[in-house]
């Protein structure tokens, strides 16, 4: 860059060259988790995300419900450095309950990532979500069988 800010680097997998902020460190390994919604710049920029998580993500409201695959308004879950799953959620106002109507795991981590178990991104997840029931007010979760991260939700959120 003219200004010396960033330089255009390599990085493994992706094929195209990324921007690195001029005396930018290694920050680790990231720990933090989160939501997504759908209109975060991580998920808005469709091509970022798959680029820098292996994940292809749309907003299904506008399918019509025979062919959505992952559910209304889908969230993306990031843990760490990695997007590990999505979630259709629900919030329930009359019965005071958050309602996970179908929880997917992301099955292929991008190039040179660790898979973690189910149990981990669960319990992760559960911790996350127990936050968001707090927020908006919300007294309990409840897991649908739909997806193939709801069993080991609903035992994490039991525990």
């Amino acid at each position: 860059m003219e200004r010396g800010l960033a330089a255009w680097v390599e990085v493994d997998g992706w094929g195209e060259l990324a921007l690195l902020a001029s005396g930018a460190a290694d920050p680790g390994r990231a720990t933090g988790a989160a939501l997504l919604n759908p209109f975060d710049p991580v998920c808005r920029y469709r091509d970022r995300l798959l680029r820098m998580f292996g994940m292809h993500y749309r907003i299904e409201i506008y399918t019509p419900e025979a062919k959505r695959e992952y559910g209304y308004y889908t969230l993306p879950f990031l843990l760490g450095d990695q997007v590990v799953g999505r979630l259709d959620l629900k919030a329930d106002r009359k019965a005071k309950a958050l309602l996970v109507q179908a929880a997917w795991r992301e099955e292929a981590p991008v190039a040179g990532a660790r898979r973690r178990s189910d149990d981990d991104v669960a319990a992760a997840l559960a911790d996350e979500l127990r936050l968001a029931a707090g927020w908006l007010r919300l007294e309990g979760i409840a897991v649908s069988p739909r997806g193939t991260l709801a069993p080991a939700l609903a035992v994490a959120l039991r525990e």
